[in-house]
């Protein structure tokens, strides 16, 4: 069947991984609140599925979360002040990786229908309008918009729909995260790995990508080739 159709992930494929992005100041925001570090720290890593599929549909409410099950009463000017830092931090994790623009542009060009796919938590939709990638998709899947996360069957199924075209029309391009391709192949998606250093550093959450034995990219530059 003729391909018509390229879904992407977005962290570790359309920009740098989310750790190496954010690097040491991931948790900077806390100091913003001044509640007690570690406990806050260990809970909020503890919610991060309930970020991911849309618990909160603020940054404030997945702040003030946290600190009402530890207890912690917060000034409106803290969370304020807390909230923009957060927002600051996340905006440096999407900027796009240098092959990306590109690889859009030219697929756009030629005809092709362009989704994105991703796992994340609602900073990223409230921020997207500001991103270089905003004028690029036809198609936008935030899980934390949706209330769904990869690799539930029916999220890429409502990217499909989305896109308006077949599982069977639709490449996959994605860096293997919670075996997101597998599912995306069982599916119907021509499911392709793009590879990064990142894989060989937290091995853990990229199991499927060291494990993966199907198509794999280097680069998106490479995605043009597959689709024709």
């Amino acid at each position: 069947m003729k391909r018509n159709a390229v879904i992407f992930d977005f962290y570790g494929t359309l920009v740098e991984d989310f750790a190496s992005s954010v690097g040491q100041t991931h948790m900077d925001f806390v100091k913003a609140l001044e509640v007690a570090e570690e406990p806050f720290r260990k809970l909020w890593r503890e919610t991060t599925d309930m970020r991911i599929t849309g618990a909160f549909q603020t940054v404030e409410s997945s702040i003030e979360y946290v600190c009402s099950h530890l207890g912690a009463a917060l000034t409106a000017e803290q969370l304020s002040s807390a909230v923009q830092m957060r927002l600051q931090m996340i905006r440096r994790t999407l900027r796009p990786r240098p092959d990306a623009l590109e690889t859009l542009v030219a697929l756009k060009d030629q005809g092709y229908r362009i989704g994105l796919l991703s796992n994340c938590s609602i900073e990223i939709p409230i921020l997207w309008p500001e991103t270089a990638f905003a004028d690029l998709f036809d198609s936008l899947i935030f899980s934390s918009r949706e209330c769904l996360k990869k690799p539930d069957p029916r999220i890429y199924h409502l990217a499909c729909e989305r896109l308006g075209v077949a599982p069977e029309q639709c490449l996959y391009i994605a860096d293997g995260e919670n075996y997101e391709l597998a599912a995306a192949r069982k599916i119907g998606l021509d499911a392709v790995l793009i590879r990064n250093s990142s894989q060989n550093l937290s091995r853990d959450l990229h199991q499927e990508a060291n494990e993966w034995e199907g198509p794999s990219v280097n680069s998106l530059t490479e995605v043009a080739g597959l689709v024709r």
